[in-house]
């Protein structure tokens, strides 16, 4: 997890904003929007704020993609759905908790952090923001592996479970950019690690799973990886994969 605030274009019409809690990533194209993930509950104005910067208008947002049903990634996507009319996709494995049924017990267990500086900081930018406790979305579509949208960037759902069972990488296979959410990450929103690697095992359902998962990942065509948590990664999926699998659990 980056501990600053971003607020910035990647790419031409590919934007990651982050309040320091975790990313999520507005695409425009042809004057209209795609948010993928929806942070923190109360990062509701850090978007409007900014795409109102950039001239256009939350009422511009087609859909929210969901990579999974977490807190920090769900945040205000039922604000956007009633604001602006916008669909709000998960996988279908991921639906009964995007809409505020309990999560099932994680691998690992917090109290093997809590003497990381990053732990601390985590939890309280989580408290901060409104990233503790899914905000339920009362109408949620679900997606399967393969699925193509006719959305901006045309996104196609790659289904890489472990971290939950219906986490989901999303290709803009034209722009050759791969959002991972969760599947795959930058910095280690526990202990602070830098470079690619899983999420921690007290936030994976199968940590196991989740490396497995990443052999769906190493042959993508994407020389840009969006991570949930961490900068960009600018080396290409498959080097991210390999060092992922180097990094090992955590």
């Amino acid at each position: 997890m980056s501990a600053r605030r971003v607020e910035r274009e990647v790419v031409t019409g590919v934007h990651r904003l982050s309040s320091g809690v975790s990313n999520f990533y507005v695409i425009v194209e042809d004057g209209r929007l795609l948010l993928v993930d929806a942070g923190a509950s109360r990062d509701w104005d850090l978007f409007v704020r900014y795409v109102t910067g950039i001239g256009r208008s939350p009422r511009d947002l087609q859909a929210v993609l969901l990579t999974h049903a977490h807190s920090d990634h769900t945040g205000f996507a039922e604000r956007a759905r009633t604001d602006t009319a916008a669909a709000v996709w998960v996988h279908e494995a991921d639906v009964a908790v995007a809409g505020g049924a309990a999560q099932g017990r994680n691998e690992g267990r917090y109290r093997t952090y809590v003497f990381r500086a990053e732990f601390w900081r985590t939890v309280f930018g989580l408290m901060r923001h409104g990233g503790v406790k899914i905000v339920p979305i009362h109408r949620v579509s679900a997606f399967a592996d393969g699925h193509a949208f006719d959305l901006p960037g045309r996104p196609r759902a790659i289904h890489v479970p472990g971290h939950t069972p219906g986490m989901s990488a999303l290709l803009l296979e034209r722009r050759r950019i791969l959002l991972t959410g969760d599947c795959l990450v930058t910095r280690n929103p526990l202990t602070g690690r830098i470079g690619p690697q899983v999420m921690p095992r007290a936030l994976n359902r199968d940590t196991a799973t989740a490396l497995a998962s990443l052999a769906k990942l190493e042959t993508v065509p994407a020389d840009i990886v969006l991570p949930g948590h961490g900068d960009p990664w600018i080396e290409g999926a498959t080097s991210a994969v390999s060092l992922a699998r180097q990094a090992g659990p955590s």
